[in-house]
């Protein structure tokens, strides 16, 4: 092969690669945009090893073509006219093209490896500091971390109400009542008010976890449960029960009375008797507990690296285990809505869980809702909090898995 010849081939299999670069460029630049709404929905993905030789071979076709018209010179050698190069250059695009083909889909199986590709249709809003912890009502919602607390509204697609809570450092986690907010933090129990700014410590000390029962506060501090006085009292004195480990988080199922308190090493169920809470049943789990949800019937625990505990509730307070699921490198939190579970696993996106199922079958996982660390759920609708973006994504709880 000739010196110009070489020359020649390095040209086209350069501009092949700039052209691939150019087509993905915009693709790259989409997905690292900051966008406030999000209506992709789930396409059939067509295998790369497929697709990538065909745009290859147009590349070096294309750059071959517009080699040799732009050039006056006449073909000198055995293999340098366009009868010749021009085959070489697409046999090679199409095979260039087939190995990042190859790459992309052995890539994409990886990535999919435990649940098949879904895309939600999703609304976005962008938060501001690092949110970690989230809570929804029916009249508003609280996402929670550094740089306070920010309230949106949830009777439509999400927008900004209000920040509170910004000077807390230590947040745990938030907690909404009809009138109030109430945050967790490493300095003690925070109540604001839901319309104003007007917020005061209404509890000393670390509180990991906090939350409402029948109208009276429920929080967590080290080893202990405490209740605040039913209101109207004018006795101030909190009722404090020991869980015999340090607690890390906590559900309420009010219709039925029930605390559900998660330690490291077992899921309570304390009730109101009298006026303080007591301890109903106990059931043994493992794991770093982050959250723990219910919906009546069933109680999720999300155990980080030890994964998500399922419960089936018999009697209101009895929980018995139905499965242990591990198919993620970490669960941050887990979202029991109808006949799905959800599970937020950080960057490897949301689970779709199958909530009747005796064991943890997935039905699968979407990754357009970014670092995924905490659920909420109002109406039809699920919110999933992205602590990377940030941004608080709504999606439709049914949405299709197809």
């Amino acid at each position: 092969m000739t010196p110009r010849l070489r020359i020649r081939l390095r040209t086209l299999v350069l501009a092949g690669a700039l052209s691939a670069q150019q087509a993905t460029a915009p693709a790259l630049l989409a997905q690292q945009a900051r966008v406030d709404v999000t209506t992709h929905p789930g396409e059939r993905r067509v295998p790369r090893r497929v697709l990538m030789p065909f745009v290859m071979g147009a590349a070096a076709a294309l750059a071959a073509s517009a080699y040799f018209v732009g050039s006056a010179e006449d073909p000198v050698g055995s293999c340098t006219g366009p009868s010749c190069v021009l085959p070489m250059s697409i046999g090679i695009g199409l095979f260039v093209g087939y190995l990042m083909g190859r790459e992309m889909d052995q890539a994409f199986a990886l990535r999919y490896r435990r649940g098949a590709p879904v895309a939600p249709t999703a609304q976005a809003l962008m938060l501001e500091g690092e949110p970690q912890w989230l809570a929804v009502s029916a009249q508003r919602g609280a996402a929670g971390g550094t740089g306070g607390v920010q309230l949106f509204a949830t009777d439509g697609a999400p927008r900004l109400l209000a920040r509170r809570a910004v000077g807390i450092r230590g947040i745990h986690g938030v907690a909404l009542t009809p009138s109030s907010v109430l945050v967790a933090a490493t300095t003690g129990l925070y109540e604001f008010a839901a319309d104003s700014a007007i917020g005061m410590r209404v509890r000393d000390g670390d509180v990991t976890a906090c939350t409402e029962l029948r109208g009276r506060h429920v929080v967590a501090i080290g080893e202990r449960l405490e209740l605040s006085p039913p209101p109207g009292r004018s006795d101030s004195t909190w009722r404090s029960t020991s869980a015999g480990a340090p607690v890390r988080a906590l559900a309420t199922d009010d219709a039925r009375g029930v605390v559900w308190v998660a330690t490291d090493s077992s899921l309570g169920a304390f009730t109101l008797v009298g006026d303080s809470l007591t301890r109903q049943s106990s059931v043994r789990l493992t794991g770093g507990v982050r959250t723990v949800r219910t919906d009546g019937s069933r109680v999720a625990v999300a155990a980080g690296e030890r994964g998500l505990w399922l419960f089936d509730v018999e009697g209101g307070t009895s929980a018995r285990v139905r499965f242990v699921w591990t198919g993620t490198r970490f669960a941050y939190d887990a979202l029991i809505t109808r006949e799905r579970l959800f599970v937020a696993a950080g960057g490897e996106g949301l689970f779709v869980l199958d909530a009747r199922a005796a064991r943890g079958a997935v039905l699968g996982i979407a990754r357009q809702t970014g670092f995924a660390v905490a659920l909420g759920e109002q109406g039809d609708y699920t919110y999933v909090l992205d602590r990377t973006s940030p941004a608080l994504h709504r999606i439709r709880s049914d949405f299709s898995l197809r």
